[in-house]
């Protein structure tokens, strides 16, 4: 057969450290698709740092020819990877992929590992759109590797109208009501002011208020807001501060200030990461308005997607979320 002219693509699997992922990120992403926040690399780096003890980091590129179409940012131990991050602090975790190459990367990838140590792949909070959660899971059967998938929780997001006005006209009446009638309570209270901080404007004294909040709101987050809790909280906010990506919302009623919202701003979308409030203040709903002026702040910055992130709390359906089922799914290659 005449082959002339024919050209053949090349693929190769390389080993690179956690340090040179941020390279593949700036500048412009190259290339390449970071689908949320939890994949970027400062938040892997922070997950690390705080967190990585007793892995091995295991960050594996694929390659067509020179050009970079994939990245999967793993962990290491005992003969199984998994995303660096875990389900308690990262909402939604993936691989970072080329638009359209996800089959040739995942391809590529699960190729590689069983040659390699690797027994099995265990992947944690996948979106159902993920490349983890559709097309490596089509690969790794495709392959006739075993394959299993189960439900992991459910997270809420809803798509933002172009006015406040159309927002609170999207709610179910009753809940549209509830909406005005808490924030006109709040209202004759006192002066309320909403302030967003960005980025370096997020000092410790600011970071430190967000924590007293935060721990005492609820007596599970007072519990989960442990001292190593607290080290990943900072290295977080400093990584997605030098993103540009960082906000911490206070809402004050009169001079006192009762509640705050820490989120970040990523591409189109608004990710509702946590919150806390002042408990004496908690009969005038102050968490709850605080969520909707961040609702109403990112509509007047034209996002499209307001996301309250993992968890089935009754308040994120109520002011308009939809459900997302996420899933884990294990691919052995035994």
């Amino acid at each position: 057969m005449d082959c002339q002219g024919v050209a053949f693509m090349t693929y190769a699997m390389s080993r690179e450290s956690l340090a040179k992922l941020e390279k593949y990120y700036l500048p412009g992403g190259n290339g390449l698709h970071w689908p949320t926040v939890f994949v970027l690399p400062g938040w892997l780096g922070a997950w690390w740092q705080v967190f990585g003890a007793g892995f091995e980091p295991l960050i594996l590129v694929a390659r067509e020819d020179d050009e970079v179409i994939g990245v999967a940012p793993l962990k290491f131990r005992g003969g199984v990877a998994s995303f660096i991050g875990d389900n308690s602090v990262c909402d939604y975790l993936d691989c970072i992929v080329a638009p359209g190459r996800e089959a040739d990367f995942s391809r590529e990838l699960l190729e590689y590992m069983p040659g390699h140590g690797i027994e099995s792949l265990v992947l944690e909070t996948l979106r159902p759109e993920s490349v983890a959660g559709h097309n490596l899971v089509v690969e790794g059967r495709r392959q006739g590797h075993s394959v299993t998938c189960s439900p992991i929780g459910v997270s809420f997001e809803m798509e933002l109208p172009a006015t406040w006005e159309a927002y609170l006209g999207s709610l179910e009446s009753k809940q549209q009501r509830g909406v005005e009638r808490k924030m006109r309570q709040l209202d004759k209270v006192a002066e309320v002011r909403f302030s967003v901080l960005r980025d370096a404007e997020v000092g410790e004294a600011e970071l430190e208020a967000f924590f007293q909040m935060m721990a005492g709101s609820r007596r599970d987050k007072a519990l989960f807001l442990t001292a190593e809790m607290r080290l990943f909280f900072e290295k977080i906010t400093a990584a997605m501060s030098s993103y540009k990506l960082l906000r911490l919302a206070f809402l004050d009623v009169g001079v006192a200030r009762v509640s705050a919202v820490l989120y970040f701003g990523y591409n189109d979308r608004i990710y509702l990461y946590n919150s806390g409030y002042v408990p004496q203040y908690a009969e005038m709903n102050v968490g709850l308005v605080s969520k909707l002026y961040c609702i109403r702040q990112a509509i007047a910055e034209r996002k499209r997607v307001f996301d309250f992130l993992k968890g089935s709390e009754v308040y994120k359906s109520r002011l308009g979320g939809h459900e997302v089922r996420l899933s884990r799914c294990v691919i052995d290659f035994q």
